[in-house]
């Protein structure tokens, strides 16, 4: 297995060098000029300093003040409330590792584990700007703690699904004396389309990808949407496709 890619690592290293940039801190007197919980800071390593450091009360208006800036679209502002919340993020990944490693191991090649985790990341970031929220960084991590759960609990469901769909094909392998794979599926496809379970668009991708082993990535441009769409439009016909074998 190829060794996980320390994505945080690299956020890390990738905020050590932008706050070296000599535009960083124009940026941050701008803010300043509207939000006066952020005067006083010198540079952003000193703005992070201060919220980690300061009481409750001073470090929440200073997050507000910065979400309060992320709102008008400054990217830099929410990638400094990124990394405000790092250390938490780093919490979270210990677990959904555990998790990998039990549940699907094979998710932790390439570090999909962490780019679960930094887009709820990101994610939590968007959905708290311009808002007042009691204890912000709190709230951002519940909210990315409830978004990993749900995604887990999806490939949880996902895998479950295939494993049901390895198991029918197994039986009809020709060494069970049965058909090939593809015209097994073949049949259920052509069963299911029938019925009106799944779409003609649903049986084309459900092919392409169980069939001749296409990935998620291979099919988004042509369907126009993103991979985890694809995943999700594949889970949600398989479903379908699992309910009428067991009726």
């Amino acid at each position: 297995m190829a060794e996980r890619v320390d994505l945080l690592g690299l956020l890390d290293t990738e905020w050590e060098q932008l706050v070296e940039c000599p535009s960083t801190r124009r940026r941050l007197r701008r803010w300043q000029v509207d939000q006066p919980p952020l005067r006083g800071v010198v540079d952003l390593p000193n703005l992070l300093q201060r919220v980690d450091g300061a009481e409750l009360d001073e470090s929440t208006e200073m997050v507000w003040a910065l979400l309060e800036v992320v709102s008008r679209s400054d990217e830099l502002a929410a990638r400094t409330v990124l990394q405000v919340i790092v250390p938490g993020l780093a919490g979270e990944m210990g677990w959904l590792v555990s998790w990998a490693r039990r549940v699907a191991p094979d998710m932790l090649r390439d570090g999909e584990m962490d780019q679960l985790v930094v887009i709820a990341g990101v994610e939590a970031v968007r959905h708290a700007a311009g808002t007042r929220r009691a204890w912000p960084i709190s709230s951002m991590l519940r909210r990315v703690h409830r978004t990993l759960v749900r995604e887990t609990r999806a490939i949880e469901a996902w895998l479950r699904s295939t494993t049901v769909l390895d198991e029918m094909w197994a039986t009809a392998s020709p060494e069970n004396g049965g058909v090939s794979p593809g015209t097994a599926l073949l049949d259920v496809l052509v069963r299911a389309c029938g019925a009106g379970v799944v779409s003609t668009d649903e049986v084309r991708l459900l092919w392409l990808m169980d069939v001749e082993g296409y990935t998620t990535a291979e099919l988004a441009p042509d369907l126009g949407i993103s991979p985890r769409a694809v995943a999700q439009r594949r889970l949600r016909a398989e479903h379908r496709l699992i309910d009428l074998l067991a009726s």
